[in-house]
């Protein structure tokens, strides 16, 4: 879900709030700010780099998290308006090892920042993490016709996969046996595609067509998008990556859009949601995403929890900053009913540990 990207009625708002969305959808780095501490324990290494698929006019740029044992250094925290971000060493020593590599794809209108709770975590368990922005769907660059073009993202990771084995400043510490992604929303459905999952256009139009209010297609219907315009050879082709041995889904976009037959073959998944009928996306029942690709135990539901539970915790300010800049924005910082969300992302973050393990991706 685009609750914040560029609108018509933009040029309607004083200059002020211009300026504060900048402030709340580009990243600040800042130096020594006590909301994000390093954790002296287990500090974690930053690189930031920015990989170009000159085939499709792409520039992925890149943050990488990953084990260090140094915490000397310059250390950054990620931090805007609304949401507290990750604090790490920028351009620290990786240790010495063989570590599993898992990329992360954001959801519409995020950015590679989105999950650093999640990323952060994993590089504290031993993986190589690369997050990177997806031209066409993240902040500031983000609308229904360039959204629809779903098949650009599971591309994207599989060019990752290619770019980051082939860097010679991380190859060496990467084993190509054990690699996986992590996705939330659009990112969740990316996740599931590089996995193994087809989507049917035909299937995603019939459900907007019964639940054209749902937000999952207001945002494509009201954006003047025409399913049936959509190139079909691309929207439904395979991305299965072979190379990647395991995918874990935070609340995936096009749930209703998945050919059953399609799940038969995928990647080991893990897939964790709100239940169905708290989600912000109503009628989309992820749930019965989960029956279909016969997850079991491996599909978790977090009572209490909502779609964007999965973003960065939100600074007490944020809600109202939200709720200034775009109608129904505040919904980015929902508070989730019974834990904290901070509570949310630790209960997530074992859930993907534990199974990451189980795997054999991490070890």
């Amino acid at each position: 879900m685009n609750l914040i990207r560029k609108l018509p009625f933009y040029i309607k708002i004083p200059v002020g709030l211009i300026a504060l969305l900048l402030v709340l959808t580009i990243t600040a780095f800042q130096v020594g700010s006590p909301e994000t501490p390093i954790n002296l324990e287990r500090p974690v290494g930053l690189l930031e780099k920015s990989y170009t698929d000159i085939s499709r006019d792409r520039q992925l740029d890149a943050y990488i998290w990953y084990p260090t044992s140094t915490t000397e250094g310059v250390t950054v925290h990620n931090e805007n308006a609304v949401f507290h971000g990750f604090s790490a060493i920028k351009n620290a020593p990786i240790n010495d090892g063989l570590y599993p590599l898992v990329i992360m794809s954001h959801g519409s209108g995020g950015n590679r920042g989105n999950q650093a709770w999640l990323g952060i975590e994993l590089a504290r368990e031993g993986a190589i993490v690369v997050a990177a922005s997806h031209p066409g769907s993240m902040s500031m660059d983000s609308a229904p016709e360039t959204n629809i073009l779903a098949w650009n993202r599971p591309m994207d990771v599989s060019f990752l996969i290619d770019s980051v084995l082939a860097d010679p400043e991380l190859a060496a510490v990467i084993d190509p046996d054990r690699i996986a992604v992590v996705g939330h929303s659009l990112g969740g459905y990316t996740a599931f595609a590089i996995g193994g999952g087809e989507l049917s256009i035909d299937q995603f139009a019939a459900y907007c067509a019964e639940f054209s209010e749902s937000p999952a297609c207001a945002f494509y219907l009201n954006g003047g998008v025409d399913f049936m315009q959509v190139d079909r050879a691309k929207f439904e082709q395979n991305h299965k990556d072979e190379r990647v041995s395991a995918v874990i889904v935070l609340d995936p976009a096009y749930a209703k859009g998945f050919k059953t037959e399609s799940l038969e073959n995928r990647a080991p998944t893990l897939l964790i949601a709100p239940p169905s009928d708290a989600n912000v996306f109503e009628q989309i029942h992820v749930d019965e995403l989960a029956v279909q690709a016969q997850l079991g135990e491996n599909y978790v539901e977090m009572p209490g929890a909502f779609h964007f539970t999965y973003l960065p915790e939100c600074k007490p300010i944020g809600y109202y900053l939200l709720r200034i800049v775009e109608k129904d924005g505040q919904m980015l910082c929902q508070p989730e009913v019974g834990k904290t969300r901070a509570e949310f992302h630790s209960e997530t973050a074992d859930l993907v540990v534990n199974f990451l393990h189980a795997e054999a991706i991490l070890k």
